[in-house]
């Protein structure tokens, strides 16, 4: 794990960048005298990255050497101020408050918000639940509903789980199609692909194509073979066309799957009245193009993928179903160079799993009724559920935040601001004191990443090739910090009057356990209580990590003599474990439903309302607005980090020379951006690679507010805040995603 030699203080340790899904293998020179970080580079061993690394991978060491940083709570004095205070003092003041209200307006006037960070903290995953079960809340919010969950939603009714998604066998395929993804610069949203530079041209070298879709000509686009315009929001008519050529033209061919295929008949049905013709008005794409690209991705082994720009739009739900229904019925889905399944240490995609019913509409919202959907509300709601005059008596009065900074990443970010003011207790657990802390009465922050052991739980099941990765902490924390896992645990524990949060731990740890071991398992002749005498550490996520590991596929079993996977191998291996590329066949073993339901009715019913909206969209004057990634950032955490902060403004507003001679607007003047709800000031930039009718702004900035700890993302990078356009009211009504892209906006000269 590390090493050292007599002369120097100097050691090297190996652990995963935690910045981004990628996870990319790093080697970093520590100085443990001085609690210091001397280098970050690549490393080269590492089986899946091979040395590469992005600008993200000095966020860890400049996140921990901020001096910005909190590292004791602070609470709000009654003039604005803050006080350090003790952990102790704290955790009675966040409990009492926050039962104090649940016990006189009832368990649904707590809320709570789960920032996307939370995906990169295996501790932070792991201990939600007894922080969830202690609230007792049907108030639940995350950053899911500004991100991935339409593709949750579709794959949960499809094959009954919404967290196995399906990945491009990108280092086998001979065409991939990207749609609203820019994997050059995300290295591979839900397709975690270190060097995805490297892995695409890949393609090309050996005779392959890379087609991108996207109304922004990005850089994946630069290095692709062919680059198509569409209009933003259209994905879900031009993926209905794709199924009509591909069944006009006797092209449909599920293969080994039309066995376990229901809805093959009705998608037909659906399709045939979406023509390449009747939807070019639309999609902007030229009837023609579309056969031919259909015609050609038909001929080969190929990929047909689709990320957050179809996500993030009114149709969301249907397009990223569509992209599924177009791999099925070309046969692309668990087969090699197509969409397949990564198959995880921690086993969480393996036969015999119960499917979990999906469920929704067991809460509304007080004001509109918005229907929860599989556990979650729209996260843009926030403000409407806590203001007076919106839910009245109903409303949140005890609201959590946790590892997010939803004023400047959730629709509508200034009514938000006012909403969270008319709280009667809010608690943030973040690090920072930025635009959604400011607000709280108490903050508590936690260790980061190099303080900390991690293993990246949720990247292992998007991977482009199987993994295992344990991290190590590389300092020791200060006494008077705590781990995320630690704090979930013992508010959760607080709530609900457990004795401590130590035996709250050793229950969850028992009762998974008890599912793991013993008869009708994988490891029959264990039992709970051996099993657990086994377990290497004392408390923490890792001895849960250990349990899914020692049972899964490549575990030992609980046997320490067999040569499968256990916790102390995984730490002794410096850079992860290799467990080979993707595999074809794991379907429907791998799925919790039996069959794959290629038409889910809670899908299908969305279908009237994107034939009611063709002709709006057909519209040839509409001027919309769509997001975009960048290399140095990382939704709004990296803005106050001075390595990542150096350079030219990057919050510009992107729009086409036609567009800008049209409106009268000058590259490099600012520009007045107008939707139904907001209205910001930023500067702009002409170019070509915007389509006509589209501009583009970057999400996470807006450091402009006062009562924040931010000097270098004030100084350096303040920008403007792309949500304050986003109207909270319209939705992707089957997932009840927020429209981020395709918002109708207005644009005059500053």
């Amino acid at each position: 794990m590390a090493t050292s030699t007599p002369s120097s203080a100097i050691e090297t340790v190996f652990r995963s960048c935690p910045t981004c899904e990628a996870s990319c293998g790093l080697r970093v020179d520590i100085d443990r005298v001085t609690r210091s970080v001397i280098r970050i580079e690549g490393d080269a061993r590492d089986p899946r990255s091979q040395g590469y690394l992005c600008p993200k991978a000095y966020a860890m060491k400049e996140i921990y050497e901020d001096p910005e940083r909190l590292k004791t709570p602070l609470r709000k004095n009654a003039d604005g101020s803050w006080t350090e205070i003790e952990w102790d003092e704290a955790m009675e003041l966040a409990t009492s408050r926050l039962l104090e209200i649940k016990e006189k307006h009832g368990a649904n006037a707590n809320g709570y918000y789960i920032g996307n960070p939370t995906g990169h903290n295996v501790g932070a995953q792991l201990y939600l639940l007894p922080l969830m079960n202690g609230l007792g809340t049907e108030r639940s919010f995350s950053a899911a509903t500004m991100d991935q969950f339409p593709q949750n939603v579709a794959l949960h009714t499809m094959i009954g789980d919404p967290w196995m998604f399906p990945i491009p066998d990108i280092q086998r395929t001979e065409f991939f199609v990207c749609m609203g993804g820019n994997p050059l610069v995300s290295q591979g949203s839900l397709m975690s692909a270190p060097n995805a530079k490297k892995r695409l041209t890949a393609i090309l070298d050996r005779g392959g194509r890379v087609v991108t879709i996207d109304p922004r000509r990005t850089e994946t686009a630069e290095i692709a073979s062919e680059h198509l315009f569409i209009k933003p929001g259209s994905d879900a008519y031009f993926l209905l066309s794709v199924c009509h050529v591909l069944f006009d033209e006797g092209l449909v061919a599920p293969g080994r799957l039309a066995d376990v295929t229901d809805g093959l008949d009705r998608i037909e049905e659906i399709a045939t009245t979406y023509t390449p013709e009747s939807v070019e008005a639309a999609t902007g794409i030229a009837p023609e193009t579309t056969r031919q690209l259909v015609r050609d991705f038909c001929a080969v082994r190929g990929a047909w993928y689709g990320r957050i720009g179809l996500c993030t739009q009114e149709f969301g739900t249907l397009a990223s179903w569509l992209v599924y229904v177009v791999n099925i019925l070309t046969g692309r889905l668990d087969a090699e160079g197509g969409m397949m399944f990564p198959r995880s240490a921690t086993g969480r995609s393996e036969a015999g799993r119960p499917a979990e019913a999906f469920q929704f509409g067991r809460y509304r919202t007080a004001l509109t009724g918005i229907p929860e959907i599989a556990g979650q509300l729209p996260c843009g709601l926030l403000a409407e559920e806590m203001e007076e005059s919106s839910a009245g008596d109903k409303r949140m009065r005890g609201f959590i935040s946790t590892m997010g900074n939803p004023v400047l990443s959730a629709p509508n970010g200034e009514r938000l601001a006012a909403a969270l003011d008319e709280l009667d207790f809010m608690l943030s657990l973040d690090i920072y004191l930025n635009e959604t802390s400011r607000h709280a009465d108490l903050i508590m922050p936690s260790t980061v990443q190099l303080e900390h052991e991690n293993y990246d739980f949720l990247f292992e099941t998007t991977s482009v090739q199987n993994f295992s990765r344990w991290s190590p902490r590389l300092f020791e924390p200060d006494d008077d910090q705590r781990d995320q896992w630690r704090i979930y645990c013992e508010i959760g524990a607080r709530l609900a009057g457990a004795p401590s949060w130590e035996i709250v731990d050793d229950l969850m740890v028992k009762g998974m356990l008890g599912m793991m071991v013993g008869p009708d398992t994988p490891c029959p002749d264990v039992t709970a209580e051996e099993a657990f005498e086994q377990l290497q550490d004392d408390h923490g996520p890792m001895r849960m990590i250990e349990c899914m590991i020692r049972v899964g596929p490549y575990g030992d079993k609980f046997d320490d003599r067999a040569e499968g996977l256990n916790l102390r191998k995984l730490r002794a291996a410096d850079q992860g474990i290799d467990l080979g590329e993707l595999s074809a066949g794991r379907l429907p073993d791998a799925m919790p439903l039996d069959r794959i339901e290629l038409c889910p009715d809670y899908l299908i019913a969305d279908l009237s309302r994107l034939e009611a909206a063709l002709e709006e969209r057909s519209r040839a004057d509409r001027l919309v607005l769509v997001g975009r990634r960048q290399m140095r950032n990382m939704n709004s955490w990296l803005h106050n980090l001075p390595a990542l902060a150096k350079g030219p403004n990057r919050c510009t507003l992107l729009l086409h020379p036609v567009d800008a001679e049209r409106l009268g607007i000058e590259s490099g003047k600012f520009v007045r951006v107008r939707s139904r709800v907001g209205e910001i000031e930023v500067e702009c930039s002409v170019t070509d690679e915007m389509m006509p009718g589209v501009v583009s702004l970057p999400h996470g900035y807006g450091h402009r507010l006062s009562g924040v700890r931010l000097s270098v993302a004030e100084s350096k990078q303040p920008g403007a805040c792309s949500n304050y356009l986003t109207d909270e009211t319209v939705l992707d009504v089957p997932s009840g995603t927020h429209v981020a892209n395709g918002i109708p906006v207005e644009l005059t000269a500053a």
